[in-house]
């Protein structure tokens, strides 16, 4: 079990932001790399509603 919160569950499904923490714990419960579960993605390739940071 990868002892996450709801909370951070909701954000990625929403594909919102999460910490490294939380991708390092779902890696760790999984036995895979950071490869195997994000994507980076360009900034034209991003979806239209997320904010500009």
């Amino acid at each position: 079990m990868a002892r996450i919160s709801p909370a951070s569950v909701t954000k990625m499904g929403r594909n919102g932001y999460v910490t490294t923490e939380v991708l390092e714990k779902i890696c760790t419960a999984l036995g895979c790399g950071i490869g195997d579960v994000m994507e980076i993605v360009g900034e034209n390739e991003g979806h239209a509603s997320e904010p500009d940071i």
